[in-house]
């Protein structure tokens, strides 16, 4: 999965682009306990990626990550 490669990356720019579509993949697989270890590892893109989702995926994130 590509959460997984977000997870193992030491620094957030060598995998940028992957970021909206890594956690798109989670929320269709209910992947939510990888979702929070990439939101502490990697907050501020985390949450600036949440903006490129769609409404209900944001409100998926939302309602999971609580």
């Amino acid at each position: 999965m590509l959460i997984d490669e977000l997870l193992q990356a030491e620094i957030w720019g060598i995998v940028q682009e992957k970021w909206v579509p890594a956690i798109k993949e989670a929320i269709a697989v209910g992947e939510v306990e990888k979702l929070l270890k990439l939101r502490a590892k990697f907050p501020y893109s985390f949450e600036n990626s949440l903006k490129h989702l769609k409404k209900a995926e944001r409100e998926i994130i939302r309602n999971s990550l609580r």
